[in-house]
């Protein structure tokens, strides 16, 4: 096998010499703080990094063979663990990463230390477009040739120590100013914020050890991938909401361009947030007006207004957001999926966005996520309390808004997926499911029902509700408990007015997680670090002296041992350690079902417990000894017999 010129047996031979060398001459390292002393060696750099990356060739891989010293800062860290095993150094022409076998390297390469890098014996080579020197050119496991990383045993021999404390001053750059020559290279980015969907989040999942990407943005609307480790010691911190600066080592992936932090010191972030639509602030009914006077482009501004429609529920396609204010609501329909909640407080920038219908149906159209922006949480506007026949007089003024019909039937269908015909005393109109809401298959009341719904339009007025919850009354209309826990954001421990999450052992808590839009509660043990994990989920008190009954979806992963129970208790008052609890026989995943494969319940006659009852889902496990089976609750219902 041939790779640049250079043949393969070769250079394993050329590879096992100098570990050979370095098993017999190495001296271990203290790796406690930085060596003494504070003078540099006595050797000469003869080459510039710029230079020295120009000798390679993307793609390719070249070994230095002549006797070329570069001199260079260390600018990269791996104290909090978002580096690691490798060493980045920059000089006043550019960046270059170094790939070593070595860890805790911040204690002899810190910020600021001066190094000498002797190059003969490395080569260079590149990942994804990033450039990097190493040991040697290897096979991986895969069959696929990568950079052999530096031994510890022989780093001494490459790279010698100098200074250190030096002065390390970051370049202050803007986004759209970045170029693959700042690649490696520390950087300082100013009035930035963290786009509007990833402000407030972890910096990674700590949890499952995951890296995330998070976007960063200019008030111009120029974002920046953040990449961030799940190993690092600040993944579970949260990213600041304001607006402010960043600094980091630039990183390349393919062509995007990405920011590794040392540490969340390299982050402040609490200035106010970028002003959208120039700061002029319009009406939704601005827009609608608009519109209606045959302009095809909304105004100059921001809409500002209260989120409406529940994506979570399924009853919403994924690009399409119902935002409301005082004087009217509109779609907002983004040129991707969006993650706003019901409930939002949010501006969506609209100069120069596409005003158009869609079967009737205004829509803000092709709205890029980077116009809008989370400013809080908001109030939900009252329903209009009306009729059939005033919706169909009043529908372009009320079109995009919350309605409230009292006492109206429901016909048409056995379920709510697809077209119902909704009839109240003055008139008849049509209510639309679609068949990917959680609660298609459920049974449409019989009797008259209060329907509290977003008014829309598909050629006609058509009713869209948010959740089974928003239609009331009738028979089966409403069920005592029904958490399916689509009101909870990915990767946030659950917390539910009545419900008790409370860890026994260890400090892990029933966990909302999502997977292809269904919310679900999940506890596990798996890479948790205390000795034992028992964490409990427990509902509010459930009627335990009427005609009822709970169901409820379980589903396991990675199965090693049973570590969910179900409880019940009539004397809980708040400590689980305290009350008395029974099992609860009932069907729940196990050993023998497949992976995430959810597993319905028994039906659990409440009545028989005579008394207000409290339902437990106990978790037991041990991350250490690999008792780390994940379990998953969701859809507890509590309805009539």
């Amino acid at each position: 096998m041939q790779v640049s010129g250079f043949n393969i047996h070769r250079l394993w031979a050329g590879f096992i010499l100098v570990l050979a060398i370095a098993l017999t001459g190495c001296v271990d390292q203290d790796f406690d703080a930085p060596p003494p002393g504070g003078s540099d060696p006595d050797l000469t750099p003869n080459i510039s990094i710029a230079d020295l990356k120009a000798m390679h060739m993307l793609g390719e891989y070249e070994e230095i063979t002549e006797d070329l010293i570069i001199e260079a800062l260390v600018i990269s860290s791996d104290e909090a663990g978002n580096f690691f095993r490798q060493l980045v150094i920059q000089d006043e022409t550019g960046g270059i990463e170094i790939r070593v076998d070595a860890t805790e390297l911040h204690a002899v390469y810190p910020v600021g230390r001066r190094v000498f890098v002797r190059l003969n014996g490395l080569w260079l080579g590149d990942f994804n477009n990033l450039v990097q020197l190493g040991a040697a050119v290897v096979e991986d496991e895969d069959g696929f040739l990568e950079l052999a990383r530096i031994p510890e045993s022989v780093l001494d021999q490459y790279i010698v120590t100098g200074t250190f404390g030096n002065e390390v001053i970051p370049a202050v750059k803007t986004i759209d100013a970045l170029t693959s020559a700042d690649v490696s290279t520390l950087v300082t980015l100013e009035d930035v914020q963290f786009v509007d969907g990833d402000a407030g989040s972890t910096y990674a999942d700590a949890q499952n050890l995951t890296a995330f990407n998070l976007d960063i943005e200019d008030c111009d609307k120029n974002q920046l991938i953040v990449r961030s480790s799940g190993f690092s010691s600040f993944a579970s911190e949260i990213t600041p909401l304001g607006n402010g600066r960043i600094t980091g080592v630039l990183g390349v992936f393919g062509s995007d361009l990405q920011l590794l932090i040392r540490d969340t010191d390299d982050v402040s972030m609490d200035g106010e947030r970028c002003q959208l639509g120039g700061g002029n602030r319009i009406d939704i009914s601005a827009v609608r007006q608009a519109f209606a006077g045959g302009a095809g482009t909304a105004p100059e501004g921001f809409i500002q207004g209260v989120v409406i429609s529940d994506r979570t529920s399924g009853n919403h396609v994924g690009q399409n957001m119902f935002v409301q204010d005082g004087s009217a609501g509109v779609v907002v329909r983004f040129s991707e999926t969006h993650s706003y909640n019901l409930g939002d407080e949010i501006q969506v920038e609209v100069t120069g966005q596409t005003l158009e219908e869609f079967n009737g149906l205004l829509q803000v159209n092709g709205v890029p996520l980077s116009n809008a922006q989370v400013i809080g949480a908001g109030a939900l506007p009252s329903p209009r309390i009306t009729t059939v026949s005033e919706i169909q007089a009043n529908l372009e003024a009320w079109e995009s808004t919350r309605v409230m019909l009292q006492g109206a039937t429901l016909s048409g269908n056995s379920t709510f997926s697809g077209t119902l015909t909704v009839t109240d005393a003055t008139g008849s109109m049509i209510m639309f499911t679609r068949s990917q809401a959680s609660f298609a298959s459920d049974a449409v009341p019989a009797e008259p029902v209060d329907i509290t719904a977003i008014l829309s339009e598909f050629g006609e007025p058509q009713l869209v509700i948010n959740t089974r919850a928003d239609v009331g009354g009738g028979t089966g209309g409403g069920d005592d408990l029904n958490e399916s826990f689509n009101s909870l954001p990915d990767d946030a421990d659950v917390d539910l007015a009545g419900w008790t999450n409370v860890a026994v052992k260890g400090t892990r808590l029933w966990r909302v997680q999502v997977f292809s839009g269904n919310h679900y509660a999940q506890a596990t043990a798996f890479n948790d670090t205390e000795p034992e994990m028992e964490t409990w989920l427990v509902t509010p008190a459930l009627d335990g002296t009427a005609a009822k009954v709970l169901t409820f979806n379980t589903a396991k992963a990675f199965w090693d041992h049973n570590g969910l129970t179900v409880l019940s208790s009539t004397d809980f008052t708040g400590d689980v350690t305290t009350a008395t609890w029974n099992p609860v026989n009932t069907r729940i995943a196990n050993m023998s079902d497949p992976d995430h494969e959810w597993i319905a319940s028994d039906e659990i006659d409440l009545e028989a417990f005579g008394a207000p009852v409290y339902i437990a889902f106990r978790y037991e496990g041990s991350g250490p000894s690999e008792f780390d089976t994940s379990y998953r609750v969701d859809d507890i219902v509590v309805r009539d017999k």
